[in-house]
């Protein structure tokens, strides 16, 4: 039975013969012949106007927004600290009992 390695490299060795056969059909690049574009007459773009606001858009301060990406953090630092003081709880418990 051949071994896991193997046969992953006859997988990779199928298909990379599958892409040079693909490619075989394609014409070459350099083979095409590149005609210079012809000269086209250049346009200035007209400016953008921008709406103008009578008072500035609100935006959530800093603090809000970092909160609001964070707001799960409380509860799983809370939840690692619980877990943490019941394992040193049970290495206390352990050390008595075992010694």
């Amino acid at each position: 039975m051949a071994k896991k390695s193997r046969k992953t490299a006859a997988k990779y060795s199928q298909l990379s013969r599958a892409k040079k056969k693909k490619q075989r059909g394609r014409p070459s690049l350099q083979t095409e012949t590149i005609s210079a574009p012809e000269p086209q007459e250049i346009v200035e773009p007209k400016p953008i106007e921008r709406p103008v606001f009578k008072t500035a858009p609100r935006t959530q301060p800093v603090s809000r927004r970092a909160a609001a990406a964070y707001q799960y953090v409380r509860a799983d630092l809370k939840r690692i600290g619980m877990l943490a003081g019941m394992m040193i709880i049970i290495l206390i418990v352990l050390t008595f009992v075992l010694g």
